[in-house]
């Protein structure tokens, strides 16, 4: 990525909630970092939308304990392309159910 595309989308991404996207729309994943919250280690997923906008999510605690450093890293080469699709709200635990399509 060039150093100035770099710092635009640094500058105009969105951190949002997992209830604010659409239910199975793809969002193509672009960044993945590990990151200590008030709550524990959290992953912070950079995603894009159908506008090619950038959006930050911060994954579930039960999908980011499944996310490893090795599969981060292939998420930040670009060595691996992956979509996350938001799925449905559990209507049993209010859990937002995710998947991972390649």
């Amino acid at each position: 990525m060039e150093l100035a595309t770099g710092f635009e989308e640094a500058t105009s991404s969105t951190s949002v909630n997992i209830s604010s996207l659409v239910i199975n729309r793809l969002y193509p994943t672009v960044d993945a970092k590990r990151i200590n919250t008030k709550y524990g280690p959290s992953v912070l997923l950079s995603i894009r939308d159908s506008d090619e906008k950038l959006l930050q999510i911060f994954l579930p605690k039960r999908y980011a304990n499944v996310v490893s450093d090795e599969d981060m890293e292939k998420i930040n080469s670009r060595s691996v392309y992956l979509i996350l699709v938001y799925k449905v709200i559990c209507e049993t635990t209010r859990s937002y159910l995710l998947a991972i399509d390649s």
